[in-house]
């Protein structure tokens, strides 16, 4: 009688394993960009953590950055002052067993940047706050006015040099997001002053801001994101805690921004080798496992 009670709970154990393997969820692939190449010298790489190292046009450090699983590791473009007046910046590819190859850029961002997305970025920054946004409804239409003016003409230089954390794809969703490194709050630089947006105008609106509103200010620097000669701007206003500063000021990299637009990649790359035969789907070779574990139980028992 033992053995055949030895001989049940085997049976039963054929079953939850194969129950578990029907039913195991996959696991989600999140690509980085391969062939990295840059358009500049105008580049530098932060190792990441609290003692990280500056390496100025270092690619083989600047991939790494990239491509590693530390979001405070990161490459700022156009590193060497406040004003970017070119898009410099990297190309890469991502390459998807399911999707196939999609080329992706990104770069610092222009003066004619801030002429196409300048307005929505004004119109994010007043939504994302409502303290800054109250502030903003008690300026006159006049100086509303000729602050938009100074956002879409000029645009805010000292914003358009972002530091890239990482560039990824979720292989599943086909989702790419970018992370950006920043203040975790603007707040006590705008106010003493230390941060400014290149624009006298609208740096006298974020001061007033800083020394009245009682919540942070979490504003990201900008980067162009070209996906299949697609372009987004990527930006936030809501960061969350990096846990750790850069090691020349204590202060920056205390903030990332996450830009995760709705980008829908479909697959471009046919299958290279069609399938000879039908292969059964996971639940099917689980019936059939189940099903012959039952029988030689059955047989076991009989005997």
């Amino acid at each position: 009688m033992t053995g055949k009670i030895q001989k049940v709970l085997i049976g039963a154990s054929v079953l939850a394993s194969v129950s578990a393997i029907a039913t195991a969820p996959a696991q989600a692939i999140t690509l980085v960009p391969q062939n990295i190449t840059f358009n500049t010298q105008n580049y530098q790489t932060y190792t990441g953590g609290n003692s990280g190292s500056f390496k100025p046009n270092d690619s083989a450090a600047a991939i790494s950055a990239l491509q590693d699983s530390d979001l405070t590791s990161n490459v700022e473009l156009w590193y060497t002052n406040e004003n970017p007046t070119a898009n410099v910046g990297f190309s890469g590819e991502f390459v998807s067993t399911t999707l196939g190859t999609h080329t992706v850029s990104v770069s610092s961002v222009t003066t004619a940047d801030w002429a196409i997305f300048g307005n929505q970025w004004l119109n994010d920054l007043l939504a994302s706050n409502s303290e800054i946004n109250n502030i903003w409804n008690g300026l006159s239409l006049v100086q509303q006015t000729l602050a938009r003016t100074v956002v879409t003409t000029t645009g805010l230089p000292r914003s358009g040099d972002p530091n890239i954390g990482s560039l990824t794809l979720d292989e599943a969703k086909g989702n790419v997001e970018l992370t950006l490194l920043g203040d975790l709050d603007l707040k006590s630089k705008i106010s003493n002053p230390g941060y400014t947006t290149g624009n006298l105008l609208f740096d006298t609106f974020l001061r007033t801001a800083a020394n009245r509103i009682s919540g942070p200010i979490q504003v990201s620097e900008v980067a162009k994101l070209t996906v299949d000669d697609k372009t987004y701007y990527a930006y936030g206003f809501n960061a969350t805690p990096s846990g750790i500063v850069a090691s020349d000021d204590q202060e920056s990299y205390s903030g990332i921004y996450r830009y995760d637009p709705l980008i829908t990649l479909t697959p471009n790359t046919p299958p290279t080798t069609p399938p000879t035969q039908s292969v059964p789907e996971p639940t099917a070779i689980g019936g059939l496992l189940l099903l012959g574990g039952l029988m030689a139980t059955r047989r076991r028992l009989a005997s």
